[in-house]
């Protein structure tokens, strides 16, 4: 089970960076005066083979250094939002539950903060048209 739950957010993070990335329109690529933007570049990763938990922690903990990585280059808002995802992915590693409860509304917060921030700053003239990236209701 937990196995699940730390694929299925990593995946969710991930798959918001990876997706946003792979919709830039043909022959552009991420900017690359900004570390921050190839930083996000390498925030995906290969999943482990290994079946059991331990292949999902490892999947954590590789995203987890990208992620420390990433908000060393970036400033602001964003850094806090880099933090954010870090502490939640670190918050599944220790199989904290309380902290991934009270910090599950900031965690997705910080996906939508995620992605807006890929799109605006690292997607060269941004989503095609008619592509939108949700809004999270607040609780």
């Amino acid at each position: 089970m937990l196995r699940r739950i730390i694929v299925i957010l990593a995946m969710a993070s991930v798959g918001v960076g990876g997706s946003v990335l792979a919709v830039s329109p043909a022959g552009a690529g991420v900017a690359s005066s900004n570390n921050v933007c190839n930083t996000i570049k390498t925030l995906h990763i290969t999943p482990s083979s290994d079946p059991s938990a331990n292949g999902g922690r490892a999947n954590v903990t590789q995203l987890v250094k990208k992620l420390d990585k990433a908000a060393k280059n970036a400033k602001g808002d964003f850094k806090n939002v880099l933090k954010t995802l870090s502490s939640y992915f670190k918050a599944i590693l220790k199989t904290d539950t309380t902290a991934l409860q009270n910090n599950a509304q900031a965690f997705a917060s910080a996906v939508t903060k995620f992605a807006n921030y890929t799109v605006t700053n690292c997607v060269p003239g941004g989503l095609p048209k008619g592509v939108t990236i949700p809004t999270i209701p607040s609780s």
